[in-house]
């Protein structure tokens, strides 16, 4: 989405993909593709422009939509002098401690961390924030991945004795309902803000919980926009991130406060992005790219009322005899987009991460409350609809 978005603005395009990932980016956009070992990583980016030719000052822009490679784009940009977002800002974006040091420092409430890098160290670290339970994750991870709520030092320790070298990063645990506030920013202006409250907190997606959220009006709950709106200017403010998009999340308390939980400078995953442009008006495709040229915000399209939401499919583990079509799904109560990613023949996995995914839909509603209700129901029937062949059965 993001090449097709700067490609709208009428951008020549070259990308620097993994090997994994070069054949559906040859196949899927004309932008030029070179193939770099970790497009995460400034080295290894540098060494693939290098084999086809290409050097970094030969680009009058560099960036990324990606979260892994957002770090990257903005030092290769500095090094070549292209317009890209400051390295400092990106590092915030990323630097789950630094980000946090710097939002709490604004007077945002947000959890106590520390930063460890044994993993034996974690007892002492969860002393440091306060004592279990307490949540651990990477400095820079997304999507859950790696991330686990310990809740005694035994379960620190059961922990520690599986988990790689870090750097890691512990946080107190901070309870209450997950939201995410997406939208835009411009010359440190929010330009538009959508709130909207995860089905379950994605951390319990290691416990089986279905992945997605329910769009929340703001006519709907104007006193949650008023507060969203007061953090999302002050988090955006002391991260320095003053053009682009966001996607932050947030825990709402029972009083209504919210306390920061993470902030991203891109669009937000799952189909976010679809249910922005349904319930809110607003594309953050087109959004990030303008923001990202220097170019004028686009406009905000009129919309249909009601709410949206989206959730991850999944399957029952095991080989995959058959699996429902999209056009299957598109006729569940309140359907409105569908994909399937699983087919006949391959492996269903567990879901481990929070974009682990056989599908995903999007449901409309006359209210948050039937579109949670719809999600879950349709989800219900994919994973019982979805047939897993026996021991040793062929589904040639």
């Amino acid at each position: 989405m993001a090449i097709e978005a700067l490609r709208a603005e009428g951008c020549s395009v070259t990308c620097a993909v993994s090997a994994t990932d070069a054949d559906r980016a040859r196949s899927g956009t004309d932008a030029d593709i070179v193939v770099t070992d970790q497009a995460g990583d400034v080295e290894s980016v540098l060494f693939a422009l290098g084999r086809a030719g290409l050097s970094p000052n030969g680009f009058d822009l560099v960036t990324s939509g990606q979260e892994y490679s957002l770090v990257a784009a903005a030092a290769i940009g500095a090094i070549g002098g292209a317009r890209a977002l400051p390295v400092e800002v990106a590092i915030a974006l990323r630097d789950k401690f630094v980000q946090k040091e710097r939002v709490r420092a604004a007077g945002v409430a947000t959890a106590r961390c520390e930063a460890f890098d044994d993993p034996a160290g974690v007892e002492q670290a969860a002393l440091q924030v306060g004592g279990f339970p307490v949540v651990v994750k990477p400095l820079a991870g997304a999507g859950a991945r790696n991330t686990a709520r310990l809740s005694s030092p035994g379960a620190a320790r059961a922990w520690a004795a599986s988990a790689a070298v870090g750097p890691w990063l512990v946080e107190e645990f901070v309870p209450g309902a997950e939201l995410h506030l997406d939208g835009v920013v411009r010359d440190g202006r929010i330009r538009l803000l959508g709130a909207s409250r995860y089905l379950r907190n994605v951390i319990d997606v290691h416990s089986g919980a279905l992945v997605g959220s329910v769009s929340v009006g703001a006519a709907e709950q104007p006193e949650l926009y008023a507060r969203a709106h007061a953090l999302v200017e002050r988090v955006l403010a002391a991260l320095g991130h003053a053009d682009g998009v966001f996607h932050i999340e947030v825990f709402e308390q029972p009083d209504g406060s919210l306390v920061f939980g993470e902030c991203g400078g891109r669009v937000g995953g799952g189909r976010i992005d679809e249910v922005t442009r349904r319930a809110f008006g607003g594309d953050l495709h087109r959004h990030w790219a303008a923001a990202t040229l220097g170019a004028p915000a686009p406009g905000t399209a009129e919309t249909t009322g009601g709410s949206f939401g989206w959730a991850f499919l999944t399957a029952p583990a095991g080989l995959v005899r058959s699996v429902p079509s999209p056009d299957e799904l598109r006729t569940r109560p309140g359907v409105v987009d569908a994909t399937v990613k699983l087919a006949p023949g391959e492996l269903s996995k567990p879901a481990v991460k929070s974009f682990d995914r056989a599908g995903d839909v999007v449901v409309t509603g006359a209210d948050s409350a039937e579109v949670a209700a719809r999600l879950t129901a349709c989800a219900e029937w994919f994973a019982s609809s979805v047939a897993i062949a026996a021991d040793g059965e062929s589904t040639a």
